[in-house]
């Protein structure tokens, strides 16, 4: 009878503990995994954590290039949400159709939903990319923010979550865009593979490009 309590009070204190665990991976995951937007109720106002930007930059010129020893490739933090890359350029710069192509591939290898491309989202985000080639530079989603804060940005996109991944520098190729200049740093990583995502569009001019990420739509 004693063996059995005591079995009995084994498993209960066992059960209460495993409840616990699993209670901190469910409070801590988000902020551990670093997600980048916050999933709300549809019939609540969506809360939008801006994602971060990336500025590639060109390789450097013979006549500048002494001392230079920052690594290629590696994407290097310089701001709240801006990081710079060392890259070189292709030949031209990659179209929408092939950036969507380049995200959808990546994507599937990571085991991701695929996007489907949305005519709102793509109007917008090429907006967006031409603000970016005009001023010759990026905004740190000044721009996003206000839209959707001040401009009825969700009902006139039709969609309750949005991200925003940009960037401004060299021409590159799809593959290069997606899997080497947004790969490169883990916030956005994260962001462009985020499986919630279900949509997208994208724009492009001249080197500027704009990914607006979205689900949730209606």
């Amino acid at each position: 009878m004693i063996r059995k309590i005591l079995l009995f009070f084994l498993f209960f204190v066992l059960i209460f503990f495993t409840g616990i665990f699993f209670i901190k991976i469910s409070v801590f995951a988000p902020t551990k995994n670093f997600l980048i937007t916050t999933f709300v109720p549809a019939n609540v106002t969506p809360i939008i954590v801006p994602t971060p930007i990336i500025i590639p930059t060109s390789p450097p010129k013979k006549n500048n290039s002494v001392g230079d020893t920052s690594p290629w490739g590696v994407a290097t933090q310089i701001g709240e949400h801006t990081w710079t890359m060392k890259v070189g350029e292709d030949s031209k710069m990659a179209t929408a159709a092939e950036i969507l192509k380049a995200v959808n591939d990546y994507r599937q290898k990571s085991g991701s939903q695929i996007l489907v491309l949305d005519n709102k989202l793509t109007a917008y985000a090429q907006s967006r990319a031409d603000f970016f080639y005009s001023e010759d530079k990026l905004d740190s989603h000044v721009g996003f923010i206000n839209f959707l804060d001040n401009e009825d940005g969700f009902n006139k996109l039709g969609f309750s979550q949005l991200g925003e991944n940009a960037s401004l520098g060299y021409q590159l190729n799809g593959v290069h865009l997606i899997e080497w200049v947004y790969a490169g740093d883990d916030a956005h990583n994260k962001n462009q593979l985020n499986n919630s995502w279900d949509h997208v569009g994208i724009g492009v001019k001249g080197t500027a490009s704009c990914l607006i990420f979205a689900t949730g739509k209606f």
